[in-house]
């Protein structure tokens, strides 16, 4: 751990579907083992509920839980910039209370090691680890015409930043294949374009310093969230020179993030955080046992040959060297005193 940790400030933007309750629980309680102080900020599209209040109220955890009225939209383009909204109203919130901390953009199936909070302690400014997506698994027929060591290992898809020698920002691996190679990379340089659009918020951390207005510490490369629209694609959208994005992790050598990628079918019908109330009907009865409900009395003449006895306990026949010591010993000549002591009280 850290000598003089920083507060963490967890944002995390949410919307009613079937996985919503497990994915939610699983982020509360990997947050609850963090060993430092967070403030976990919860926006939820469609308007606050008291369902999912009840959920995520925990006394370990500082919550506010932050309303959105409009409804998550269906598609994936429009569904990318509600949530980045959400999100930009997270941030002014945090520079309007000046709230001072390492500011974190955890999704709501996000999967956390707890190595990854020690390693954002080291940020200074504007931070990037390695996120990695758990897909659905690659179908065989699909890898056909692939190399066949890509077909005995399979890999895993990643977004990361992609450093040099010195082990400084030199672009991004974006959402391709472990082991990384140059030519995976979007480079930072003069002839091409600087960095890809689309790029996931939890892979990216901030110094909530930078935020504020009228901060000493804010540097030109930061934009004023108050410009932004709200159609930003990603974090990087917040600094004006991304070159000073600041390799977490060991760069792209350590993965401490995980996006799990699975939704349910969006027509799936589940119960409001899944309490069965009323209770289901049986749709199979259960088979009876092929015992009696209660074993048979055994005759009063008979004694059982199976069940709890009085245990037996043996004694042992040997003498201790001590024992055997003592009854070859021979007895030992009364004295007067004891003969006239019997005697008198004999009579």
């Amino acid at each position: 751990m850290t000598k003089n940790p920083r507060i963490f400030i967890v944002v995390t933007s949410t919307y009613v579907r079937t996985f919503q309750v497990l994915y939610l629980t699983g982020v509360m309680h990997s947050l609850m083992l963090v060993p430092y102080d967070l403030v976990w900020i919860v926006g939820e599209a469609g308007g606050v509920s008291n369902e999912k209040a009840s959920l995520i109220a925990k006394p370990s955890l500082k919550i506010i839980h932050v309303g959105f009225n409009q409804r998550m939209p269906n598609s994936w383009e429009e569904r990318h910039k509600l949530e980045s909204k959400m999100r930009l109203r997270a941030l002014r919130s945090i520079r309007e209370k000046k709230s001072d901390g390492i500011v974190m953009f955890a999704g709501d199936s996000n999967m956390f090691s707890m190595e990854l909070f020690d390693e954002i302690q080291n940020v200074k400014w504007f931070g990037a680890v390695s996120v990695g997506m758990l897909t659905h698994s690659v179908n065989t027929d699909e890898m056909a015409d692939r190399k066949k060591d890509e077909k005995e290992n399979p890999r895993m898809p990643i977004q990361c930043p992609a450093c040099n020698a010195s082990d400084m920002l030199a672009g991004w691996h974006t959402f391709k294949t472990l082991p990384f190679v140059g030519k995976s990379a979007v480079y930072i340089d003069d002839r091409a374009t600087v960095l890809p659009k689309k790029l996931e918020w939890s892979g990216f951390v901030l110094n909530s310093r930078l935020l504020w207005k009228d901060s000493s510490d804010k540097s030109e490369w930061i934009k004023d969230i108050d410009m932004l629209n709200g159609d930003i694609e990603s974090p990087l959208g917040l600094v004006n020179d991304p070159s000073v994005v600041e390799p977490l992790g060991n760069c792209d050598r350590q993965v401490l993030l995980w996006w799990l990628r699975v939704e349910a079918r969006a027509d799936s019908k589940f119960p409001p955080i899944w309490i069965i109330d009323p209770p289901l009907e049986i749709t199979v009865s259960s088979k009876r046992t092929p015992w009696r409900d209660a074993p048979p009395e055994l005759p009063a003449n008979e004694k059982p040959t199976m069940g709890i006895q009085d245990p037996i306990v043996k004694h042992s026949t040997k003498r201790t060297s001590r024992s055997k010591h003592r009854s070859k010993r021979k007895p030992e000549p009364k004295t007067d005193t004891q003969v006239s002591t019997r005697h008198s009280e004999q009579n």
